[in-house]
């Protein structure tokens, strides 16, 4: 990211190999849920780590061809804390093997790929790989119909393994996973959507017209149906992006804004004239109403969410010196199950909110340090993206909006987050990085 100012050495080398497997763990990080859910459920256990192989891979070609960071100061950073995590786990906490290879995995082994990818990706792989999204959107928003329309026991709606159902909502209703085998997929899915379909309307030469119209409605189908609020208000972060784009070119914004919500206006119309819509509006009414009268207004609930995480880690803490409960790893599902399998304990409670899990894991002075972490590469990958708004590149920013909230927030031991999280973030960087944009 301190380089995002320099012409990008993907224009200059070929790294067709290292992008075609970038392709494949992007295939996999969308159609992994349905593989364990659909395909192969009696296999979830094993497909849960699918993509573990496939990055590796990419590591060792990049390498070969000596794109590997191996002197990223971040990337750096990371593997001091990985290890000393490790040895505090082995040694004080007792932690088994296979647990923290889980925690090395959700805390350390897909993010070197945000810089491969920032890398290797040239612009139109950028572009190719925003066409692959919106065409996409078809085929995932037919996925959340049928699992909007269908009942809790159908087979659209099973969990991963092939048993249980997915979380319920309003009405009786599930919320939609897709192809993915939790609702998150599809919440972070149509925020990277959302982000090229903006673009698209800024810059009307880059995707086919009609392609950016049906995925915006389909979007925006998707929005009403899923059954969570948290698709709309991810995807609003999107559009609140906007903001930089208005403050750092007021004159092209002002030029641009008229056009852009007038475009999006006809298709909203549009779209009303569709029953599968109207009835997802109705039912996302109703889900706003029964939330609110648990968490209170919306924008009140959105701000205390933002908030739990933040303050969480302060529930947990026990003082400086506390070394934390069962050690890295343990503290995520995956690695939680693992521990009960090998008969070393496991903590029962799970992580569910995101900064919580490294103190949990291994106390406040070592887990404070991947919080930092976080931190730390969000900030410096919106100031990449700001500094690619003033050479006329806007893509980056409206990415930023769907991949620097998963970085700095999302739940990275689910594993499609995590999945997310690198390849959303590598996706950004290759378009703050690109000088040869249209």
């Amino acid at each position: 990211m301190q380089n995002a100012r320099n012409l990008s050495d993907a224009g200059t080398a070929d790294y067709a190999l290292i992008r075609a497997w970038i392709w494949v763990y992007f295939i996999l990080l969308i159609f992994e849920g349905a593989l364990r859910k659909w395909v192969f459920p009696g296999q979830s256990d094993i497909l849960l780590l699918v993509r573990d192989p496939i990055v590796i891979w990419i590591y060792y070609l990049a390498y070969s061809q000596n794109v590997f960071p191996t002197e990223n100061k971040y990337l750096n950073r990371l593997y001091g804390w990985t290890i000393l995590a490790c040895v505090i786990s082995l040694i004080f906490n007792q932690t088994h093997p296979a647990v923290i290879a889980y925690g090395i995995h959700t805390n350390l082994l897909h993010f070197p790929l945000i810089f491969v990818i920032g890398h290797v990706l040239r612009w139109k792989d950028v572009i190719r790989f925003g066409y692959a999204i919106l065409f996409l959107s078809l085929p995932m928003t037919f996925f959340c119909r049928l699992q909007f329309q269908g009942e809790a026991g159908d087979w659209s709606n099973v969990n991963a393994g092939g048993v249980g159902t997915q979380l319920e909502t309003s009405g009786g209703k599930v919320r939609a996973s897709g192809t993915f085998s939790f609702v998150s997929g599809i919440v972070f899915f149509y925020c990277f959507a959302v982000a090229f379909i903006i673009y698209g309307f800024l810059r009307l030469k880059t995707f086919w017209l009609p392609i950016l119209i049906v995925s915006f409605g389909l979007t925006l189908t998707a929005m009403a149906i899923a059954g969570s609020r948290a698709v709309v208000a991810e995807c609003l972060q999107v559009v609140a992006c906007f903001g930089f784009l208005a403050y750092i070119r007021p004159q092209e914004f002002g030029k641009i804004t008229l056009f852009v919500f007038g475009l999006t206006a006809i298709t909203i119309f549009l779209w009303t004239q569709i029953d599968i819509f109207i009835q997802g509006i109705d039912h996302l009414r109703t889900r706003f109403k029964e939330a609110e009268n648990v968490e209170g207004h919306p924008i009140e609930a959105y701000f205390n969410r933002y908030w739990d995480i933040i303050s969480a880690p302060y529930k947990y803490n026990k003082g400086w010196f506390h070394l934390g409960n069962e050690g890295l790893g343990s503290a995520t599902r995956g690695g939680s199950e693992l521990a009960r399998r090998f008969g070393s304990g496991g903590w029962v409670g799970g992580a569910e909110i995101s900064w919580s899990r490294p103190i949990i894991e291994n106390g406040l002075a070592v887990g404070s340090l991947f919080i930092f972490w976080r931190i730390w590469v969000a900030i410096d990958l919106l100031k990449a993206c700001i500094r690619s708004i003033k050479r006329g590149n806007y893509l980056a920013i409206f990415l930023f909006g769907a991949a620097g909230p998963i970085i700095l927030f999302g739940l990275l031991g689910q594993p499609t987050n995590l999945g997310f999280a690198a390849f959303g973030g590598g996706l950004c960087l290759a378009a703050a990085r690109a000088r040869n944009f249209a």
